[in-house]
């Protein structure tokens, strides 16, 4: 579908304002008695009580919520997070489909993906783009995990040098690692580095490597279905001609991601990796934050992602309203409905969107989500 065949369709759709509502409403007995009884009455037993046996929970991957074969596997496994280009250039993706979440940030008129993996590597995986401001506090809750990336001012180059030396993150820029990137034939500088998660692991890994502890919350078994309102899918407005959309696919049972840059009109909006695969998620969250200029660059926006706000939540096929927290860089994320009580994902994937506040973000209608569909 083309960009310009979209702009009908954007209109269209409901946009709301972050903030407010997109729908209606927006945890030893005593012993029998041992008088003697009557000759003529049978003597009475009494059933002994019965115990009942929790099962063991199943081992979960942290990041996913998945169950893990060998919980061994990942005690010593840290978390690797590649920060990927997002330009209309740098599509498709490698490795994007692999990783456990992405974060999806606003840059300098376009977004940037900062892409964690632990369940499964990217190899390989880019194309590679530079570090920004945002990203210390946006990994700083993975335990020291190894950063991928390349390029930088050197005020974010210093920043990221400066987190390494206090124990947020281990730095393997192409500067540092240049032997593990490569440039890929067939796509223009510098849309074409890449690199393999495996290898970045088992090359940089510091001795005292652990793996990251659960950063967001995951239903098991036992908790109930998620209550929110059923939506065939959900646009999210980033700005500068940025619109996303993500379309329930109920029989694959995740978010199909459709993106149409309004500067860089394609023929088609959706969205796949190299391999053909679309991206589709089983969990979108949208963290409305704040953004200012960067402390490294005036020039570049930074969001803040510790503090709280508005959020909504897709999951199961259900849009959730309610709000994020994360009181400081090591918390996690919290997510909570406008009935106050706690949101949570399905196992699997989960892209994380952080537009600014205020951004438009809505409801796709029936008719425009069909249409994106058949783009597939």
């Amino acid at each position: 579908m083309s960009a310009s065949s979209l702009r009908p369709l954007v209109r269209a759709v409901g946009i709301a304002t972050a903030g407010c509502s997109l729908f209606a409403a927006a945890s030893c007995g005593s012993s029998p008695s041992e008088a003697a009884a009557p000759a003529t009455t049978a003597p009475t037993t009494t059933a002994a009580p019965t115990t009942t046996t929790e099962p063991a929970p199943v081992p979960s991957w942290p990041l996913t919520g998945l169950p893990i074969g060998d919980a061994t596997e990942a005690a010593a496994k840290p978390a690797v997070v590649a920060k990927i280009d997002n330009s209309p250039e740098a599509r498709p993706h490698a490795g994007i489909n692999q990783a456990d979440i992405v974060y999806e940030v606003q840059v300098e008129g376009i977004t940037r993906f900062a892409a964690v993996f632990h369940s499964q590597a990217g190899d390989p995986v880019g194309p590679v783009r530079s570090a920004r401001s945002t990203d210390i506090d946006l990994v700083g809750n993975l335990h020291r995990p190894l950063l991928i990336w390349s390029g930088g001012n050197p005020g974010v180059t210093a920043q990221v040098r400066q987190a390494q030396t206090d124990g947020v993150l281990v730095d393997v820029s192409h500067t540092n690692g240049a032997a593990h990137y490569w440039r890929q034939s067939g796509r223009v500088a510098p849309h074409n580095l890449f690199t393999n998660v495996s290898a970045i692991r088992d090359n940089f890994a510091p001795a005292d490597a652990t793996s990251p502890g659960p950063i967001l919350p995951y239903r098991n078994d036992k908790d109930p279905a998620p209550v929110g309102d059923t939506v065939p899918g959900v646009q999210i407005d980033f700005g500068l001609g940025v619109v996303v959309q993500y379309v329930w696919d109920a029989e694959a049972t995740c978010w199909a991601r459709f993106q149409t840059d309004a500067r860089h009109p394609r023929d088609a909006s959706e969205f796949v990796d190299e391999a053909g695969v679309q991206v589709c998620p089983k969990n979108i969250v949208v963290q409305f934050a704040q953004y200012g200029p960067s402390q490294a660059d005036v020039r570049s926006p930074q969001a803040y992602t510790v503090g709280d706000g508005a959020a909504l939540v897709l999951t199961d096929g259900k849009l959730v309203t309610g709000t994020w927290a994360r009181p400081a860089r090591e918390a996690a994320l919290a997510l909570t409905s406008v009935d106050g009580s706690a949101v949570k994902l399905t196992p699997g994937s989960t892209w994380i969107a952080v537009p600014k506040a205020g951004s438009g973000v809505g409801p796709l209608t029936p008719e425009v989500a069909a249409e994106l569909a058949s783009d597939k």
